[in-house]
């Protein structure tokens, strides 16, 4: 009986495994189904064929079901219009959310390429706060490649998305352990601190101290701590910064100091 009772049992996680087995392989040809209908011209395609996918990644457990979702929409994420491009953002944001695989989570990083370089403002702040959603909470290895997404926005010229995109560098490297993403989130700021814009310049520099400051304190190597004190230091003696924001990187840079000394 106790043999019978086995066998059955065996039988049966077999009967589960090729179930699960046979719903993720219909879960990938429906996503990869909807590739073509995703690039249709009509609207009205476009859109059921972007929300299908959405639904069948977040549906399986499968990275591979959701990193092939992931680029499928790439190409919608990538569009000129906001009424295909913005939901199309916060799907690839969902899916990278719905599971703590690191790779599902760089893919869709990469997937938010375009829009985070796109012309208009609002599809990029969209996309800054998809990057903020989906490295909070992230491992470590997320972290790097949150830092690169972002470098371009916090290059803008337009400080309606550059200052959300310093405060997004701050929250990639957050808890994380990665020495190389502190690296590169000092290295993506520096540009904000070279910022001299006539008008709205010293906000931006603002933001950058408290961003590198906070950046500094974070950091787990003493060697990446003294690399964004000196940057403090350097640029508090800048020609042409104001006395109030040199008085804050002096004050941003004695705080980093004395993280150190707590260690």
């Amino acid at each position: 009986m106790r043999r019978a009772n086995h066998a059955w049992s065996i039988v049966m996680a077999l009967v589960v495994a090729v179930s699960a087995g046979a719903q993720s392989g219909n879960s990938l040809a429906e996503v990869i189904a909807q590739g073509e209908r995703v690039r249709n011209a009509d609207t009205r395609v476009r859109v059921d064929a972007l929300h299908r996918v959405w639904a069948a990644a977040l549906a399986s457990p499968e990275p591979a079901v959701k990193t092939a979702a992931l680029d499928v929409l790439k190409e919608p994420a990538g569009s000129a219009s906001d009424h295909i491009r913005m939901p199309a953002v916060y799907a690839i944001a969902e899916i990278a959310n719905s599971t703590d695989d690191p790779q599902v989570k760089t893919r869709a990083l990469e997937a938010l390429a375009e829009p985070l370089q796109a012309s208009q403002v609002p599809i990029r702040n969209v996309a800054i706060d998809a990057v903020n959603s989906i490295t909070r909470g992230a491992k470590s290895a997320v972290s790097l490649q949150a830092i690169r997404a972002l470098s371009g926005p916090v290059r803008s010229g337009n400080n309606g998305v550059r200052i959300p995109a310093i405060n997004a560098i701050v929250l990639a490297v957050q808890g994380s352990t990665n020495a190389a993403a502190y690296q590169a989130a000092l290295d993506a700021l520096v540009p904000a601190l070279e910022s001299d814009a006539a008008i709205g310049g010293m906000e931006v520099r603002m933001m950058a101290i408290g961003a590198v400051e906070r950046v500094g304190r974070g950091a787990p190597e003493v060697s990446t701590k003294a690399k964004a004190m000196g940057l403090l230091q350097a640029y508090a003696g800048r020609a042409g910064w104001e006395p109030e924001a040199k008085a804050r990187a002096l004050d941003a840079a004695s705080k980093i100091e004395a993280s150190i000394t707590r260690r």
